[in-house]
């Protein structure tokens, strides 16, 4: 299956409940009602810290990751082949200020970093485009919803 990397938005207790019990029929349902940006794009975790990197950036305020933004203390679980976080505000909030004209920029910064993080050629790809632009969305979703953000894995 390989390492899935996903979003989701909702209630916090039904999102990491559901990822502790591996529900892939609500998982599914969220990523079918566009509550779900999945990144399994053969990335690493730490390309998703890139990714927030990269957003940082571009909106030109100090330059801060995911890592440090989700909750591994209160709202979470984590076991040896998945886990799920609760993601800061601050992560959704940053990704809620991006529009559609933004998704194709922020992708290729995003490639730019990992390019050098990994001392290789990788080229945006049209499933990256749409994870960022799923991100978006949610995020702008989860903003006016108030709605939380969990960040999801599987090995």
């Amino acid at each position: 299956m390989g390492l899935t990397l996903q979003f989701a938005i909702g209630d916090k207790f039904k999102l990491i409940n559901a990822a502790k019990d591996f529900d892939f029929d609500l998982l599914n349902k969220l990523e079918n009602e566009n509550q779900l940006a999945d990144f399994s794009l053969h990335l690493i975790p730490d390309d998703l810290n890139l990714l927030v990197n990269a957003a940082t950036e571009l909106k030109q305020i100090p330059i801060y990751g995911l890592r440090e933004n989700i909750d591994t203390e209160i709202y979470y679980f984590d076991l040896e082949e998945s886990g799920a976080y609760l993601v800061d505000k601050k992560i959704v909030a940053l990704f809620s200020t991006f529009d559609d004209k933004n998704v194709l920029p922020l992708t290729e910064k995003w490639f730019e970093k990992m390019n050098i993080a990994h001392n290789e050629e990788l080229e945006v790809t049209d499933a990256a485009i749409d994870s960022v632009q799923h991100l978006i969305s949610i995020s702008r979703n989860a903003m006016q919803n108030n709605a939380d953000m969990v960040h999801i894995w599987f090995l």
